[in-house]
Protein backbone atom coordinates (compact mmCIF):
# COMPACT_ATOMS: atom_id res chain seq x y z
CA UNK A 1 0.00 0.00 0.00
CA UNK A 2 1.33 3.41 -0.99
CA UNK A 3 1.66 5.87 1.89
CA UNK A 4 -0.34 9.08 1.68
CA UNK A 5 1.98 12.05 1.15
CA UNK A 6 1.04 15.72 1.23
CA UNK A 7 1.34 17.05 -2.32
CA UNK A 8 0.33 20.69 -2.02
CA UNK A 9 2.38 23.40 -0.25
CA UNK A 10 0.99 24.52 3.10
CA UNK A 11 1.55 26.84 6.05
CA UNK A 12 1.09 25.52 9.58
CA UNK A 13 0.74 28.34 12.09
CA UNK A 14 1.03 27.12 15.66
CA UNK A 15 -0.63 29.55 18.07
CA UNK A 16 0.91 28.98 21.48
CA UNK A 17 4.12 27.56 20.03
CA UNK A 18 5.94 28.10 23.34
CA UNK A 19 3.57 25.81 25.26
CA UNK A 20 4.00 22.24 26.44
CA UNK A 21 1.40 20.79 24.07
CA UNK A 22 3.31 21.98 21.02
CA UNK A 23 6.66 20.84 22.40
CA UNK A 24 5.58 17.42 23.67
CA UNK A 25 3.11 16.38 20.97
CA UNK A 26 3.09 18.57 17.89
CA UNK A 27 6.79 19.10 17.14
CA UNK A 28 7.66 15.37 17.40
CA UNK A 29 4.66 14.56 15.15
CA UNK A 30 6.01 16.91 12.49
CA UNK A 31 9.39 15.19 12.74
CA UNK A 32 7.70 11.82 12.15
CA UNK A 33 5.96 13.20 9.04
CA UNK A 34 9.32 14.43 7.77
CA UNK A 35 11.00 11.14 8.60
CA UNK A 36 8.41 9.21 6.59
CA UNK A 37 8.74 11.67 3.69
CA UNK A 38 5.08 12.65 3.98
CA UNK A 39 5.72 16.40 3.66
CA UNK A 40 5.94 18.32 0.35
CA UNK A 41 9.03 20.19 -0.81
CA UNK A 42 7.45 23.53 0.09
CA UNK A 43 5.90 24.03 3.51
CA UNK A 44 6.20 26.51 6.36
CA UNK A 45 5.92 25.92 10.10
CA UNK A 46 5.40 29.23 11.87
CA UNK A 47 5.30 29.57 15.62
CA UNK A 48 3.04 32.42 16.79
CA UNK A 49 3.35 33.37 20.45
CA UNK A 50 3.57 36.38 22.75
CA UNK A 51 7.17 35.85 23.87
CA UNK A 52 9.99 37.83 22.26
CA UNK A 53 12.09 35.32 20.35
CA UNK A 54 14.23 35.10 17.21
CA UNK A 55 13.89 32.51 14.45
CA UNK A 56 17.17 30.99 15.59
CA UNK A 57 15.98 30.66 19.20
CA UNK A 58 12.71 29.09 18.14
CA UNK A 59 14.43 26.64 15.78
CA UNK A 60 16.62 25.47 18.66
CA UNK A 61 13.60 25.16 20.94
CA UNK A 62 11.82 23.22 18.19
CA UNK A 63 14.63 20.71 17.62
CA UNK A 64 15.42 20.35 21.34
CA UNK A 65 11.78 19.48 22.02
CA UNK A 66 11.86 16.79 19.34
CA UNK A 67 15.06 15.24 20.71
CA UNK A 68 13.60 15.23 24.22
CA UNK A 69 10.15 13.86 23.37
CA UNK A 70 10.76 11.56 20.41
CA UNK A 71 10.54 7.92 21.47
CA UNK A 72 13.43 6.86 19.24
CA UNK A 73 16.79 8.53 18.49
CA UNK A 74 16.49 11.37 16.00
CA UNK A 75 18.33 11.65 12.70
CA UNK A 76 20.48 14.80 12.45
CA UNK A 77 19.94 15.13 8.69
CA UNK A 78 16.15 14.95 9.02
CA UNK A 79 16.18 17.48 11.87
CA UNK A 80 18.38 19.80 9.82
CA UNK A 81 16.07 19.60 6.80
CA UNK A 82 12.96 20.12 8.94
CA UNK A 83 14.51 23.09 10.72
CA UNK A 84 14.85 24.93 7.39
CA UNK A 85 11.05 25.20 7.27
CA UNK A 86 10.61 26.62 10.80
CA UNK A 87 9.96 30.32 11.57
CA UNK A 88 8.73 32.48 14.43
CA UNK A 89 6.42 35.50 14.74
CA UNK A 90 5.81 37.45 17.93
CA UNK A 91 2.24 38.68 18.33
CA UNK A 92 -0.60 39.23 20.76
CA UNK A 93 -3.66 37.06 20.28
CA UNK A 94 -6.07 39.93 20.93
CA UNK A 95 -4.32 42.51 18.71
CA UNK A 96 -5.84 42.90 15.23
CA UNK A 97 -2.83 44.95 14.11
CA UNK A 98 -0.50 42.05 14.92
CA UNK A 99 -2.64 39.74 12.77
CA UNK A 100 -2.57 42.24 9.90
CA UNK A 101 1.23 42.39 10.22
CA UNK A 102 1.31 38.60 10.38
CA UNK A 103 -0.60 38.46 7.10
CA UNK A 104 2.05 40.60 5.43
CA UNK A 105 4.79 38.54 7.06
CA UNK A 106 3.37 35.33 5.52
CA UNK A 107 3.08 36.95 2.09
CA UNK A 108 6.73 38.01 2.22
CA UNK A 109 7.71 34.54 3.44
CA UNK A 110 5.83 32.57 0.76
CA UNK A 111 5.98 35.01 -2.14
CA UNK A 112 2.22 35.64 -2.05
CA UNK A 113 1.41 32.13 -3.25
CA UNK A 114 -1.99 30.63 -2.55
CA UNK A 115 -1.30 27.91 0.02
CA UNK A 116 -3.37 25.73 2.33
CA UNK A 117 -3.27 27.43 5.73
CA UNK A 118 -3.56 25.38 8.91
CA UNK A 119 -4.10 27.31 12.14
CA UNK A 120 -3.34 25.13 15.16
CA UNK A 121 -4.74 26.28 18.54
CA UNK A 122 -2.18 25.13 21.12
CA UNK A 123 -3.49 27.71 23.59
CA UNK A 124 -5.85 27.89 26.59
CA UNK A 125 -9.55 28.10 25.58
CA UNK A 126 -9.75 31.61 27.07
CA UNK A 127 -7.95 33.03 23.99
CA UNK A 128 -9.77 30.95 21.35
CA UNK A 129 -12.23 33.73 20.52
CA UNK A 130 -9.52 36.38 20.10
CA UNK A 131 -7.64 34.23 17.59
CA UNK A 132 -10.82 33.19 15.74
CA UNK A 133 -12.00 36.80 15.44
CA UNK A 134 -8.65 38.14 14.22
CA UNK A 135 -8.10 35.27 11.78
CA UNK A 136 -11.63 35.71 10.45
CA UNK A 137 -11.29 39.49 10.16
CA UNK A 138 -8.00 39.29 8.21
CA UNK A 139 -9.09 36.32 6.07
CA UNK A 140 -9.08 37.09 2.35
CA UNK A 141 -11.81 36.00 -0.06
CA UNK A 142 -11.48 32.32 -1.07
CA UNK A 143 -8.53 31.86 1.31
CA UNK A 144 -8.34 28.24 2.51
CA UNK A 145 -7.86 28.46 6.30
CA UNK A 146 -8.48 25.34 8.38
CA UNK A 147 -8.76 25.72 12.15
CA UNK A 148 -7.41 22.86 14.29
CA UNK A 149 -8.76 23.36 17.79
CA UNK A 150 -7.47 21.08 20.55
CA UNK A 151 -9.75 20.19 23.47
CA UNK A 152 -11.06 21.42 25.85
CA UNK A 153 -13.82 23.19 23.92
CA UNK A 154 -15.30 25.46 26.55
CA UNK A 155 -15.66 24.62 30.22
CA UNK A 156 -19.33 23.61 30.28
CA UNK A 157 -22.33 23.21 27.99
CA UNK A 158 -23.10 26.93 27.86
CA UNK A 159 -19.55 28.00 26.93
CA UNK A 160 -19.31 25.20 24.32
CA UNK A 161 -22.50 26.47 22.68
CA UNK A 162 -21.18 30.04 22.78
CA UNK A 163 -17.93 28.91 21.13
CA UNK A 164 -19.89 27.13 18.39
CA UNK A 165 -21.97 30.25 17.64
CA UNK A 166 -18.90 32.50 17.79
CA UNK A 167 -16.72 30.50 15.40
CA UNK A 168 -19.67 30.12 13.00
CA UNK A 169 -19.66 33.92 12.50
CA UNK A 170 -16.25 33.74 10.83
CA UNK A 171 -15.75 30.21 9.45
CA UNK A 172 -17.77 27.46 7.78
CA UNK A 173 -18.16 24.22 9.70
CA UNK A 174 -16.09 22.40 7.05
CA UNK A 175 -13.11 24.60 7.98
CA UNK A 176 -13.18 23.59 11.66
CA UNK A 177 -11.39 20.51 13.02
CA UNK A 178 -12.16 19.81 16.68
CA UNK A 179 -9.31 17.63 17.88
CA UNK A 180 -9.30 15.07 20.66
CA UNK A 181 -5.92 13.36 20.29
CA UNK A 182 -7.35 10.06 21.59
CA UNK A 183 -9.18 9.74 18.26
CA UNK A 184 -5.80 9.84 16.51
CA UNK A 185 -4.54 6.79 18.40
CA UNK A 186 -4.45 3.75 16.14
CA UNK A 187 -5.68 1.54 19.00
CA UNK A 188 -8.78 3.72 19.53
CA UNK A 189 -9.46 3.78 15.78
CA UNK A 190 -9.18 -0.02 15.87
CA UNK A 191 -12.35 -0.23 17.99
CA UNK A 192 -14.45 0.91 15.04
CA UNK A 193 -12.45 -1.04 12.45
CA UNK A 194 -12.70 -4.29 14.45
CA UNK A 195 -16.45 -3.91 14.90
CA UNK A 196 -17.02 -2.94 11.28
CA UNK A 197 -15.04 -5.85 9.84
CA UNK A 198 -15.74 -8.70 12.27
CA UNK A 199 -19.34 -9.81 12.57
CA UNK A 200 -18.60 -12.09 15.51
CA UNK A 201 -17.29 -9.14 17.57
CA UNK A 202 -20.22 -6.94 16.70
CA UNK A 203 -22.68 -9.66 17.70
CA UNK A 204 -20.96 -9.92 21.08
CA UNK A 205 -20.89 -6.17 21.65
CA UNK A 206 -24.65 -5.71 21.97
CA UNK A 207 -26.54 -4.55 25.05
CA UNK A 208 -28.54 -7.79 25.51
CA UNK A 209 -25.29 -9.82 25.54
CA UNK A 210 -23.30 -7.62 27.93
CA UNK A 211 -23.55 -7.58 31.71
CA UNK A 212 -21.32 -4.53 32.17
CA UNK A 213 -18.64 -2.39 30.52
CA UNK A 214 -15.57 -1.05 32.32
CA UNK A 215 -13.26 1.65 31.01
CA UNK A 216 -10.07 2.25 32.99
CA UNK A 217 -7.47 4.96 32.31
CA UNK A 218 -4.72 4.99 34.94
CA UNK A 219 -1.81 7.43 34.85
CA UNK A 220 1.43 6.94 36.76
CA UNK A 221 2.40 10.62 36.65
CA UNK A 222 0.86 13.40 38.72
CA UNK A 223 -0.20 16.75 37.29
CA UNK A 224 3.42 17.63 36.30
CA UNK A 225 3.53 21.10 34.66
CA UNK A 226 -0.24 21.38 34.17
CA UNK A 227 -1.06 22.47 37.72
CA UNK A 228 -2.69 25.79 36.77
CA UNK A 229 -4.98 24.19 34.20
CA UNK A 230 -5.71 20.95 36.01
CA UNK A 231 -6.66 22.45 39.37
CA UNK A 232 -9.32 24.51 37.60
CA UNK A 233 -10.93 21.55 35.83
CA UNK A 234 -10.22 18.25 37.64
CA UNK A 235 -10.04 14.79 36.14
CA UNK A 236 -13.73 14.50 35.19
CA UNK A 237 -13.54 17.48 32.82
CA UNK A 238 -9.98 16.68 31.75
CA UNK A 239 -10.30 12.95 30.97
CA UNK A 240 -13.88 11.74 31.10
CA UNK A 241 -15.72 14.56 29.32
CA UNK A 242 -14.07 13.86 25.96
CA UNK A 243 -11.41 11.11 25.85
CA UNK A 244 -13.29 8.36 27.68
CA UNK A 245 -16.75 9.36 26.43
CA UNK A 246 -15.47 9.02 22.87
CA UNK A 247 -14.17 5.52 23.60
CA UNK A 248 -17.53 4.61 25.11
CA UNK A 249 -19.38 5.93 22.03
CA UNK A 250 -17.20 3.88 19.66
CA UNK A 251 -17.86 0.75 21.75
CA UNK A 252 -21.63 1.03 22.02
CA UNK A 253 -22.88 2.92 18.96
CA UNK A 254 -24.64 1.22 16.05
CA UNK A 255 -22.19 0.49 13.26
CA UNK A 256 -22.94 2.54 10.14
CA UNK A 257 -22.87 0.64 6.85
CA UNK A 258 -20.39 3.10 5.39
CA UNK A 259 -17.57 4.69 7.35
CA UNK A 260 -18.16 8.33 6.46
CA UNK A 261 -18.05 11.41 8.64
CA UNK A 262 -21.77 12.17 8.74
CA UNK A 263 -22.90 8.66 9.66
CA UNK A 264 -20.17 8.17 12.25
CA UNK A 265 -20.88 11.48 13.98
CA UNK A 266 -24.62 10.74 13.91
CA UNK A 267 -24.22 7.34 15.57
CA UNK A 268 -21.78 8.63 18.21
CA UNK A 269 -24.12 11.51 19.03
CA UNK A 270 -27.00 9.04 19.40
CA UNK A 271 -25.10 7.34 22.23
CA UNK A 272 -23.55 10.41 23.84
CA UNK A 273 -26.88 12.23 24.02
CA UNK A 274 -28.45 9.17 25.71
CA UNK A 275 -25.88 8.77 28.51
CA UNK A 276 -27.43 9.07 31.94
CA UNK A 277 -25.94 9.70 35.38
CA UNK A 278 -28.36 8.82 38.17
CA UNK A 279 -27.85 11.43 40.85
CA UNK A 280 -26.75 9.47 43.89
CA UNK A 281 -23.51 9.41 45.88
CA UNK A 282 -23.50 5.65 45.29
CA UNK A 283 -22.76 6.33 41.61
CA UNK A 284 -19.60 8.39 42.01
CA UNK A 285 -16.27 8.04 43.81
CA UNK A 286 -13.77 10.90 43.97
CA UNK A 287 -10.18 10.88 45.17
CA UNK A 288 -7.08 13.04 45.50
CA UNK A 289 -3.56 11.66 45.75
CA UNK A 290 -1.76 12.49 48.98
CA UNK A 291 1.00 14.55 47.39
CA UNK A 292 -1.32 16.68 45.26
CA UNK A 293 -1.42 19.75 47.53
CA UNK A 294 2.39 19.70 47.74
CA UNK A 295 2.65 20.24 43.97
CA UNK A 296 3.89 23.70 43.00
CA UNK A 297 0.98 26.07 42.36
CA UNK A 298 -1.73 23.93 43.99
CA UNK A 299 -3.71 25.71 46.76
CA UNK A 300 -3.48 24.05 50.18
CA UNK A 301 -7.29 23.91 50.39
CA UNK A 302 -7.80 22.48 46.88
CA UNK A 303 -10.82 20.23 46.46
CA UNK A 304 -9.96 19.17 42.93
CA UNK A 305 -10.36 15.46 42.20
CA UNK A 306 -7.38 13.61 40.71
CA UNK A 307 -9.33 10.33 40.62
CA UNK A 308 -12.92 9.72 39.58
CA UNK A 309 -15.04 6.62 39.10
CA UNK A 310 -18.60 6.96 37.84
CA UNK A 311 -21.49 4.61 37.06
CA UNK A 312 -23.52 5.43 33.96
CA UNK A 313 -26.33 4.01 31.84
CA UNK A 314 -27.38 4.42 28.23
CA UNK A 315 -31.00 5.50 27.98
CA UNK A 316 -31.81 3.17 25.08
CA UNK A 317 -33.95 0.03 24.98
CA UNK A 318 -31.04 -2.04 23.63
CA UNK A 319 -28.83 -1.06 26.60
CA UNK A 320 -31.51 -1.20 29.30
CA UNK A 321 -29.98 -1.71 32.76
CA UNK A 322 -26.47 -2.38 31.43
CA UNK A 323 -24.13 -0.52 33.82
CA UNK A 324 -21.06 1.26 32.52
CA UNK A 325 -18.21 1.95 34.93
CA UNK A 326 -15.56 4.52 34.08
CA UNK A 327 -12.54 5.27 36.25
CA UNK A 328 -9.46 7.38 35.75
CA UNK A 329 -6.82 8.88 37.99
CA UNK A 330 -3.34 10.28 38.35
CA UNK A 331 -0.32 9.19 40.41
CA UNK A 332 -1.45 5.56 40.39
CA UNK A 333 0.55 2.33 40.43
CA UNK A 334 0.77 2.03 36.64
CA UNK A 335 0.05 3.70 33.32
CA UNK A 336 -2.66 1.57 31.77
CA UNK A 337 -5.73 2.24 29.63
CA UNK A 338 -8.04 -0.66 28.86
CA UNK A 339 -11.63 -1.68 28.23
CA UNK A 340 -13.32 -4.72 29.75
CA UNK A 341 -16.56 -5.95 28.19
CA UNK A 342 -18.05 -8.60 30.45
CA UNK A 343 -20.55 -10.90 28.74
CA UNK A 344 -23.65 -12.29 30.40
CA UNK A 345 -23.58 -15.85 31.72
CA UNK A 346 -26.20 -18.50 31.15
CA UNK A 347 -28.76 -18.72 33.96
CA UNK A 348 -27.55 -22.24 34.77
CA UNK A 349 -23.88 -21.31 35.17
CA UNK A 350 -22.47 -21.37 38.73
CA UNK A 351 -22.26 -17.95 40.37
CA UNK A 352 -18.57 -18.33 41.13
CA UNK A 353 -17.66 -19.20 37.54
CA UNK A 354 -15.80 -16.46 35.69
CA UNK A 355 -17.72 -14.82 32.82
CA UNK A 356 -16.43 -14.50 29.27
CA UNK A 357 -14.63 -11.23 28.73
CA UNK A 358 -13.51 -9.19 25.76
CA UNK A 359 -10.57 -6.98 26.74
CA UNK A 360 -9.13 -4.21 24.59
CA UNK A 361 -5.88 -2.69 25.82
CA UNK A 362 -5.04 0.77 24.47
CA UNK A 363 -1.81 1.60 26.32
CA UNK A 364 1.00 0.95 27.09
CA UNK A 365 0.42 -2.16 24.96
CA UNK A 366 -2.17 -2.26 22.20
CA UNK A 367 -3.88 -5.64 22.04
CA UNK A 368 -7.18 -7.46 22.17
CA UNK A 369 -7.87 -10.62 24.10
CA UNK A 370 -10.86 -12.88 24.57
CA UNK A 371 -11.16 -14.88 27.79
CA UNK A 372 -13.22 -18.06 27.70
CA UNK A 373 -13.98 -20.79 30.24
CA UNK A 374 -13.23 -24.49 29.74
CA UNK A 375 -13.44 -27.70 31.78
CA UNK A 376 -11.40 -30.89 31.36
CA UNK A 377 -12.73 -34.41 31.94
CA UNK A 378 -14.50 -35.10 35.20
CA UNK A 379 -12.62 -32.37 37.03
CA UNK A 380 -14.73 -29.76 38.78
CA UNK A 381 -12.11 -27.09 38.08
CA UNK A 382 -12.65 -24.58 35.33
CA UNK A 383 -9.82 -23.18 33.25
CA UNK A 384 -9.54 -19.71 31.76
CA UNK A 385 -8.50 -19.76 28.09
CA UNK A 386 -7.10 -16.49 26.74
CA UNK A 387 -6.78 -15.74 23.05
CA UNK A 388 -4.71 -12.61 22.57
CA UNK A 389 -3.20 -10.66 19.69
CA UNK A 390 -1.71 -7.25 19.09
CA UNK A 391 -3.72 -4.42 17.52
CA UNK A 392 -0.70 -2.12 17.46
CA UNK A 393 0.08 -0.30 14.25
CA UNK A 394 2.96 -1.94 12.38
CA UNK A 395 4.94 -1.05 9.29
CA UNK A 396 5.64 2.24 7.56
CA UNK A 397 2.14 3.67 7.93
CA UNK A 398 2.41 4.25 11.70
CA UNK A 399 2.47 7.79 13.03
CA UNK A 400 1.88 9.50 16.38
CA UNK A 401 -1.72 10.64 16.79
CA UNK A 402 -1.08 14.30 15.99
CA UNK A 403 0.74 13.31 12.80
CA UNK A 404 -2.21 11.21 11.64
CA UNK A 405 -4.66 13.99 12.45
CA UNK A 406 -2.64 16.63 10.56
CA UNK A 407 -2.77 14.38 7.49
CA UNK A 408 -6.54 14.12 7.94
CA UNK A 409 -6.86 17.92 8.00
CA UNK A 410 -4.86 18.20 4.77
CA UNK A 411 -7.18 15.60 3.19
CA UNK A 412 -10.23 17.48 4.55
CA UNK A 413 -11.27 14.31 6.38
CA UNK A 414 -13.35 15.02 9.51
CA UNK A 415 -14.01 11.40 10.45
CA UNK A 416 -11.48 11.33 13.33
CA UNK A 417 -12.53 14.71 14.70
CA UNK A 418 -15.47 15.71 16.88
CA UNK A 419 -18.72 17.39 15.96
CA UNK A 420 -20.04 20.27 18.05
CA UNK A 421 -23.18 18.19 18.72
CA UNK A 422 -21.05 15.49 20.36
CA UNK A 423 -19.18 18.06 22.45
CA UNK A 424 -22.34 19.77 23.66
CA UNK A 425 -23.96 16.45 24.61
CA UNK A 426 -20.91 15.31 26.62
CA UNK A 427 -20.78 18.67 28.39
CA UNK A 428 -24.46 18.30 29.28
CA UNK A 429 -23.69 15.00 31.02
CA UNK A 430 -20.50 16.35 32.61
CA UNK A 431 -22.33 19.42 33.92
CA UNK A 432 -24.93 17.19 35.59
CA UNK A 433 -22.17 15.20 37.33
CA UNK A 434 -20.16 18.27 38.41
CA UNK A 435 -23.26 20.13 39.62
CA UNK A 436 -24.28 17.09 41.67
CA UNK A 437 -20.79 16.91 43.19
CA UNK A 438 -20.87 20.57 44.23
CA UNK A 439 -24.46 20.60 45.41
CA UNK A 440 -23.95 17.54 47.61
CA UNK A 441 -20.32 18.21 48.59
CA UNK A 442 -19.34 14.70 47.52
CA UNK A 443 -16.47 13.44 49.67
CA UNK A 444 -13.00 13.42 48.11
CA UNK A 445 -10.96 10.57 49.53
CA UNK A 446 -7.21 10.65 49.95
CA UNK A 447 -5.26 7.84 48.34
CA UNK A 448 -1.59 7.00 48.51
CA UNK A 449 0.69 8.00 45.65
CA UNK A 450 1.35 5.05 43.32
CA UNK A 451 -1.54 3.05 44.80
CA UNK A 452 -4.58 1.63 42.98
CA UNK A 453 -6.70 4.61 44.06
CA UNK A 454 -9.48 5.00 46.64
CA UNK A 455 -10.70 1.73 48.12
CA UNK A 456 -14.34 2.80 47.89
CA UNK A 457 -14.21 2.55 44.08
CA UNK A 458 -15.09 -1.12 44.62
CA UNK A 459 -18.46 -0.14 46.08
CA UNK A 460 -19.43 1.27 42.68
CA UNK A 461 -19.40 -2.12 40.94
CA UNK A 462 -20.71 -3.99 43.98
CA UNK A 463 -24.06 -2.22 43.54
CA UNK A 464 -24.69 -4.56 40.59
CA UNK A 465 -22.82 -7.56 42.10
CA UNK A 466 -19.80 -7.05 39.84
CA UNK A 467 -16.18 -6.15 40.52
CA UNK A 468 -13.49 -4.22 38.70
CA UNK A 469 -11.41 -6.46 36.48
CA UNK A 470 -7.77 -5.49 36.93
CA UNK A 471 -5.25 -6.58 34.31
CA UNK A 472 -1.95 -7.65 35.83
Amino acid sequence: MQLYKIAKPFILTIFGASGDLAKIKLFPALYSLMEQKRLPKEFYIVGFARTEKSDKEFKKEFTDSIKENQNEPTDKKILFELEKHVYYFKGQYNDLKDFQNFKEYLKNLTGEKSLITLAYFSVPPIVFEDIIKNLGTTKEKNEDIRLIMEKPFGEDQKSAKNLFHFVARYFDEDSIYLLDHYLGKSSVQSILHLRHSNRILNLMMKGPEISNIQITAFEKLGVTKRTGYFDQVGTIKDMIQSHLMQILALLTMSIPITENTESLHREKYSILSALKFIESEKNIVLGQYEGYKKEKGIPKNSKTETFAAIRLFIDRESWYKTPIYIRTGKKLHEKHTYIVIELKKFAFQPKDEQPNRLIIELQPEEKINIRLVNKHGSSSDYQQITTSDSIACTGDDCLPEHGLLILDVIRKNHINFLSFEEIISTWKLTDSIVNFMRKNSVKIEKYKDESTGPESQNKLTEIDNFEWFDIH
